[in-house]
């Protein structure tokens, strides 16, 4: 390590790095059963019942698997009998949020037979062979079709709907039955459309009858479940006021481009003139016109930032990034805006990223549903999203999402209403989502600087987890929660040669978009997950109203990104990096320093702050069990030649089990000691994951003196420069 001026991080290398095989403790205990002979005929009718039914059904001929629900008793939870389950040949589906004893699970025919003939034996046999995995099950039933149809679509009127079959099917019986019930489909509607998408979501979009579609659904056996086939939402800017007439253009500082899905951009208007590589139109079909509005204000913001206004008193205008033109919105006869539902939006998404993933690097989509999530409940879109993020190594940043109308008292009964939670696709767990913090402030204004914005969106997640996980200046609101253009945020118009004003988190999540740009250029070869950890790591927390007692991060998550600080270490602060892989048998140690200057307690006061960022794998079947990996962290510090575990106080952590980030804070004014130490991550892992899965993952830990004398930067590089390299060093070497 050679240069200590621009205090580049520090990479943590592989010497550092060591594993250590984790010993698994023994299982528990079987489920017994008082009164085997009567259970086993109780499960023995229900499996001929069942069987006589399902045998009937359209499609029974072309699957190989039947689809069923399974309960266990109530003193046990059905997730932990999995393996008894696969010995008796079902493989749990789908797990319920508000159920712990039930399930959806497949068996294969071939495997339900001989389920029939172990019930048998379990019934009639002496000893009840086979009573320690047939225990658990309490009952076992056809899958009803009320229970696949949401309630919503309980009227007689046409709906324009999804249907998805299971994601298990095989190649063959995916291609069959589709044919079959579009075919059946097509009697009472033409607008059928299907498409196997490549997480393997199977679906077909039609607009139908409520009452026909409920007696075809019946009818199919590998019908998963239904869904309304929602449209997409943006608005309008007010356009106020041309450029400078002597406004100077720059070239862009960065080649490099975000993707913006909106509604358009003039690439021929002076504002986006050279800024736009590519324009690729997918307008919905009933489209007859382009109105670029809301993608002009977006994609200006992706390219300008947010100090566009500026340009009235510098005539300068300086891009940073090029953006991909995917126009998805137009304009109908009657001239208003329409935009595409979610099975077109699924199928645009997947197109893109396909195409252009070598490329573009990031997605902006300032577009959702005005719907709240549930919990525990992932749509589709979000879905897809996770598994182009995973599989193309790339990064969706998402609006959270707006209210358009004062929901209760404010700001506690406001934040509190249902309505407030983020909007589909926001709650993906492998996006970027984004929300909104007021910058100008008014004697008028709703929010304070740096508070959150009256109409932005919030958390949690669909797994409960944090979101959005960062905002940024999106507007404000006066009282009353009406629009004044002075504290509004300040984008391009969409004939490209006017400054606009709006409000809404679809203008904070462009200048996210361009942030992981910058990082995309500071960090080249850096993968998703270590951008994302910079942005979270290094975000400056933002304010909420001082009447609201929820949880601080389903506000405003880590807060603002701050992009100086996620590329160079401050002097008070040290950073280390490093992107690293895990599997289930190994615990692994990643050891970094601390440096001698923090044993002077009287000069310095250590924090040591860490995020670990990671991308499990999803699983689109299971919503309550939908990510199918977590990481576990502990922190050890040196004490006198040992290593000794830090306990971390709760409300200095965010780690919930399951979800992809980790950070953790420990501040010491006493009994610690410099040198090396270790923190220690496992893997877990759930549903269809082997024993052979690999978790990638990034981790940042900072070494900070809180009370700021101190030039850690420097002090590290003295102590101990032979050991690291910084990320610049490294760039540069490659």
């Amino acid at each position: 390590m050679s240069d200590q001026t621009n205090k580049s991080h520090f990479i943590i290398p592989e010497k550092n790095v060591r594993q250590e095989k984790i010993v698994i403790p023994p299982g528990g205990t079987s489920y017994q059963r008082d009164d085997a002979a009567g259970h086993g005929k109780h499960l023995l009718q229900k499996a001929e019942t069942i069987k006589a039914s399902l045998s009937q059904k359209s499609d029974y001929k072309l699957a190989g698997n039947l689809f069923l629900k399974i309960s266990s008793p109530l003193a046990v939870s059905i997730k932990n009998e999995k393996l008894k389950l696969k010995n008796l040949g079902f493989e749990i589906l789908r797990l319920f949020s508000n159920d712990a004893h039930s399930c959806i699970a497949k068996i294969s025919k071939e495997n339900y037979e001989k389920f029939q003939e172990r019930i048998y034996k379990y019934t009639y046999e002496a000893g009840h062979p086979g009573k320690t995995n047939l225990a658990i099950l309490e009952d076992v039933d056809e899958i009803t079709v009320e229970s696949k149809i949401p309630p919503k679509l309980g009227s007689n009127e046409r709906e324009k709907v999804i249907i998805y079959l299971y994601n298990v099917l095989t190649r063959k019986e995916r291609f069959q039955i589709l044919n079959q019930l579009e075919q059946e489909l097509s009697d009472y509607t033409r607008d059928v459309e299907s498409q196997i998408f490549f997480n393997g979501m199977i679906a077909i979009s039609c607009r139908i009858d409520v009452n026909i579609l409920r007696e075809i659904i019946s009818s199919y056996l590998t019908v998963k479940n239904v869904e309304l086939n929602s449209t997409f939402f943006i608005k309008r800017s007010l356009a106020i006021g041309p450029l400078p007439d002597a406004l100077v253009i720059s070239g862009p500082i960065s080649d490099s481009i975000v993707a913006v899905i909106d509604s358009g951009i003039d690439s021929a208007s002076s504002a986006f003139r050279g800024q736009v590589v590519s324009t690729l139109l997918y307008l919905p079909p009933t489209a007859i016109a382009i109105n670029r509005d809301h993608g002009s204000f977006v994609a200006s913001r992706c390219i300008y930032g947010d100090e566009i206004d500026d340009c009235l008193s510098s005539n300068l205008l300086t891009p940073y990034c090029k953006v991909l033109d995917i126009t998805v919105f137009g304009e109908d006869v009657a001239g208003e805006l329409i935009g595409p539902d979610d099975f077109e939006l699924m199928n645009i998404l997947e197109d893109v990223v396909k195409k252009h993933h070598g490329k573009v690097k990031v997605y902006n989509l300032s577009l959702g549903q005005p719907e709240p999530i549930a919990d525990y409940e992932f749509s589709k879109v979000a879905k897809l999203i996770d598994a182009l993020s995973k599989q193309y190594e790339v990064i969706f940043v998402v609006a959270s999402g707006n209210t358009d109308e004062l929901l209760g008292d404010y700001p506690h009964d406001h934040f509190s209403h249902n309505n407030a939670r983020l909007g589909s696709p926001g709650e993906a767990l492998l996006a970027v989502t984004v929300g909104s913090i007021a910058k100008y402030e008014h004697f008028l204004g709703m929010a304070a600087k740096d508070e959150i914005s009256p109409f932005s969106r919030i958390g949690p997640g669909a797994d409960l987890g944090l979101k959005p996980e960062l905002v940024c200046h999106g507007g404000n609101l006066i009282h009353g929660f009406k629009f004044l253009a002075r504290v509004a945020s300040y984008g391009i118009y969409n004939d490209g040669n006017q400054l606009a004003v709006d409000i809404g988190t679809s203008f904070a999540a462009p200048l996210v978009s361009q942030f992981i740009i910058r990082l995309i250029d500071a960090f080249p070869g850096a993968k998703p997950n270590l951008l994302k950890a910079l942005l979270y790591h290094f975000a400056q927390k933002r304010t909420i109203p001082g009447s609201l007692v929820n949880p601080h991060h389903f506000f405003t998550g880590f807060g603002e990104p701050h992009i100086d600080n996620s590329i160079f270490s401050q002097p008070n602060t040290l950073s280390y990096l490093y992107e690293g892989s895990l599997d289930k048998k190994q615990y692994e140690y990643i050891g970094f320093h601390i440096p001698d200057i923090f044993k002077n307690t009287s000069l310095t006061k250590l924090k040591v702050k860490l995020t670990i960022v990671f991308d499990p794998d999803v699983d689109p079947e299971n919503d309550f069990e939908y990510s199918m990996a977590r990481v576990a962290a502990t922190l050890f510090k040196s004490q006198n030649g040992f290593f000794k575990e830090i306990h971390i106080d709760t409300v200095n952590k965010y780690n919930l089990a399951w979800n992809p980030i980790l950070q953790f804070e420990k501040e010491f004014s006493r009994n610690f000691s410099s040198g090396y130490w270790e923190l220690r991550l496992r893997l877990f892992t759930r549903g269809k994951l082997t024993e052979k899965y690999k978790q990638n993952y990034a981790v940042i830990i900072e070494i900070i003196d809180t009370k700021g004398k101190a030039d850690v930067y420097n002090e590290g590089f003295k102590d101990f420069g032979s050991v690291y390299t910084t990320y610049i060093e490294k760039t540069s070497a490659a």
